[in-house]
């Protein structure tokens, strides 16, 4: 069975799904600092990582941009797992960017962690979850509030339902590429 580290920020949402499928190595919630840290806080975390042994190492709500010795220290071996279908909608607000760019439908991506942010090769997408009719409404009224409620409500209700068996479906792509 695969051995995998999770990172999250606060919380990871999926795992109870995600450790159905894997063997869950670690859980590390960490809290980062100031971007002017960031290597040396990431080179901490690889330190911490690095006694488990672990074949991957998955995202799960971490909010943090990976720097070089993370991504050094696990070669094409870092999954996120983002709340759009990339690369369309990178970054941190991007079930509400799919949203007022009109799209009736979203879902994930798993994707490889590379040095640009969200640019990494996606591995595996969930099914679609469409968009209310009512939101689309909100936009052309310029009803942010709306929108950017429901774009929560959205993102939540795609990572609760998918994101565990999306990670479990990548990392076995990943695994079974690395043997090919």
């Amino acid at each position: 069975m695969l051995k995998v580290a999770v990172l999250t920020s606060k919380r990871a949402p999926g795992l109870a799904d995600l450790r159905e499928h894997v063997c869950v190595a670690y859980v590390l919630e960490r809290q980062a600092p100031r971007r002017a840290e960031r290597t040396a806080f990431d080179a901490e975390t690889a330190s911490l990582l690095r006694p488990f042994d672990v074949d991957a190492v998955v995202l799960l709500g971490y909010l943090y941009v990976i720097t070089e010795p993370l991504l050094r220290a696990f070669p094409d071996r870092i999954l996120n797992l983002h709340d759009s279908d990339l690369p369309r909608y990178p970054g941190l607000h991007a079930t509400r960017d799919a949203i007022y760019a009109g799209e009736r439908e979203t879902r994930s991506s798993a994707h490889l962690v590379t040095a640009q942010l969200d640019a990494g090769p996606v591995i595996a997408r969930s099914e679609a979850f469409p968009v209310a009719p009512f939101v689309h409404e909100a936009v052309v009224r310029g009803e942010h509030d709306i929108v950017r409620a429901y774009a929560y409500a959205q993102r939540e209700w795609m990572m609760r339902s998918t994101w565990g068996a999306l990670a479990a479906d990548a990392l076995q792509r990943l695994t079974m590429e690395a043997v090919a």
